[in-house]
């Protein structure tokens, strides 16, 4: 199985470069200007997307590639492929967090406006938003693969192969879908982990269906690094 830290390094370096896209945009696009930022968002808007679609998807492959490497550790021949569901889910996470990103410009966009400028900290609020991105795909992926994929006999999925290509999915023939998966919630397990937040959830699994599921970031702080990780039986 893949290191952790070989992902999170993978992780920070993409949250790391979609920072410096994003203020490199605020800063010459919105920073300073007078036009409001809905007015902005309609022009802009398909490019924030662009921006934020290539990162989360390159993330989200990550996520992908982590389920697939906790199978290989079992079955050398498996092979996961990316279907029509995660397609959506990366189109629905861009869609979602480029309206995250716009909010935030305004919020920043109003404090510009006012004389004293309180609590102006335009790099730090970007950087919420590059982690938001980055964390929540590879999560969402984890999430999302975790319920499709657990090792089962070849006899059972010839079985459902129907249903397989019914729900649009390509999954290696040693394999088969199951109603849930589980996943671990796992911190950095440094000195910059929330004591009073995350590590206390640190090693806790659940089934992706439970409605108690803590998914990192938009369920526990901003700026999160914490991740979840396949548990396959």
């Amino acid at each position: 199985m893949v290191n952790n830290r070989v992902v999170t390094n993978k992780l920070d370096r993409l949250e790391r470069s979609l920072k410096r896209k994003l203020l490199s945009f605020y800063n010459s696009v919105i920073a300073g200007s007078l036009i409001p930022v809905d007015i902005l968002k309609q022009k802009y808007d398909q490019k924030v997307k662009d921006i934020i679609r290539s990162t989360a998807q390159e993330s989200y492959l990550i996520g992908t590639d982590r389920v697939a490497s906790a199978v290989l550790a079992n079955d050398k021949e498996f092979q996961l492929f990316i279907t029509t569901l995660d397609l959506n889910n990366i189109t629905t996470l861009t869609d979602r967090l480029a309206n995250d990103f716009w909010n935030t410009a305004q919020r920043l966009q109003d404090r510009e406006n006012t004389i004293d400028k309180p609590n102006l900290d335009t790099k730090a609020a970007l950087t919420g938003i590059a982690a938001a991105i980055t964390f929540s795909a590879f999560n969402n992926a984890i999430k999302s693969k975790s319920t499709q994929i657990t090792q089962g006999s070849i006899e059972n999925i010839r079985a459902n192969n129907d249903q397989f290509i019914a729900d649009n999915l390509s999954l290696d023939i040693n394999f088969e879908i199951r109603p849930v998966g589980r996943v671990m919630f796992v911190t950095k397990r440094d000195g910059k982990v929330d004591k009073d937040i995350c590590q206390p959830l640190d090693g806790i699994t659940w089934f992706v269906d439970d409605p108690s599921l803590i998914e990192p970031p938009e369920m526990t702080h901003p700026n999160c690094r914490c991740t979840l990780e396949p548990v396959l039986d």
